[in-house]
């Protein structure tokens, strides 16, 4: 599994209250405001609401970029990934756990993506059934109330380890 994830339940992507308000602890007003934003977002990605999008984002102007998939620019793009995420990996749940805030237009949040291999083919590997647990960085600016960009960086290689994608031994001490 990625990182190092405390256990959880799929109940844990659900996020109270309570928790939304651990997680804004010491923002702004306006970061607390774009953080619930992308919770929001999360609640919708949950649900396969791909209507819900427009309320999220500038789909004319938002663009994304992500070293791993530099194919995903532009809204267009980007948008296909959560939509076959939702398919290959469901139940495909995304949750924050921290949040930190620059100004009145910029985020950053840490994630964490969960689902089972077993929707169908992932980068020519059939279904598994292998769970999938993702942490991710997105650095997030918005103008006004909608996400113009998103900038992600995500545990890939523990990803591919776990969908069987990839075999990848792990030193204890690389420099030994």
């Amino acid at each position: 599994m990625a990182g190092r994830i405390p256990p959880f339940t799929i109940e844990d992507f659900t996020l109270s209250p309570e928790k939304r308000a651990e997680i804004c602890d010491g923002l702004t007003e306006r970061q607390t405001f774009m953080v619930n934003q992308w919770m929001d977002l999360h609640v919708q990605l949950n649900k396969g609401n791909w209507d819900a999008f427009d309320v999220f984002f500038d789909t004319d102007k938002m663009t994304y970029d992500n070293p791993n998939r530099p194919d995903l620019g532009k809204f267009e793009e980007w948008v296909t990934s959560p939509m076959a995420l939702y398919d290959t990996f469901p139940p495909s749940a995304y949750r924050t756990l921290k949040a930190w805030g620059k100004g009145d237009d910029e985020i950053c949040v840490l994630c964490h993506h969960h689902g089972k291999h077993t929707g169908g083919p992932y980068m020519g590997v059939q279904p598994t059934g292998n769970q999938l647990d993702v942490l991710w960085f997105s650095w997030i600016k918005f103008e006004g109330d909608k996400i113009v960009h998103i900038y992600s960086i995500s545990d890939v290689l523990s990803m591919l380890i776990d969908l069987e994608v990839i075999e990848a031994p792990q030193p204890v001490d690389p420099y030994k």
